[in-house]
């Protein structure tokens, strides 16, 4: 990607919707933004302390579906094994809208769309300051892609978001950024780039 130069200022749940064809850039943007590249030129500032985790198309699979899902956050956040770690993590899931019945059901029993939900708690749970979805609805029936957008509304940071899924870019996305040929854009809307890619067509 040539030098560019782009601040982004992440505010108090801004989900920033990234918009590419394929071959464009975006993989080596999200790549760059979560530090596993370095910039051939110029450099990349992160704020200081600041959390950035990311959430792929494989986001689910992390989940093992042998434990419950309480189970599997206390496995993957034993704390200090106190009554009090434990509901606190029953608040985050119930907050990620995993009900208090599901928590305790085993998670190879669970939809989809709740699987998506324990997975994105278990991203959040460290309190990111950023998300960054990179294309996580490929793998998703139509339950799961309504559940994960739900979840990122309720989402208390900054959001980065790649996806050429419509449905979910309009559900969750406040801004949009256009990567084209080594350029990053701002554009007005999703839906004022969507109806002029249209017109391209005609």
């Amino acid at each position: 990607m040539p030098h560019t130069h782009m601040h982004m200022q992440h505010m108090q749940h801004t989900p920033i919707h990234m918009h590419t064809h394929i071959g464009n850039g975006k993989t080596t943007l999200v790549k760059l933004i979560i530090g596993e590249l370095r910039p051939t030129e110029g450099e990349i500032v992160h704020a200081s302390g600041c959390r950035i985790a990311l959430v792929n198309q494989h986001h689910a699979d992390q989940i093992d579906l042998t434990m419950s899902p309480l189970q599997f956050l206390m496995d993957k956040f034993p704390g200090d094994s106190s009554y009090d770690h434990e509901q606190a993590l029953r608040s985050h899931l119930h907050s990620c809208g995993v009900t208090s019945e599901m928590q305790l059901l085993p998670s190879s029993a669970l939809s989809g769309g709740q699987r998506s939900r324990v997975a994105l708690a278990a991203v959040s749970y460290t309190a990111p300051h950023v998300l960054v979805l990179d294309e996580p609805t490929n793998n998703l029936d139509l339950e799961s892609v309504a559940s994960l957008a739900d979840c990122i509304e309720s989402f208390k940071g900054g959001v980065v978001l790649v996806s050429h899924d419509q449905y979910f870019v309009g559900r969750v996305a406040r801004e949009v950024w256009v990567v084209d040929q080594g350029t990053v854009k701002k554009a007005s809307s999703f839906d004022a780039y969507r109806a002029a890619q249209l017109a391209k067509l005609k």
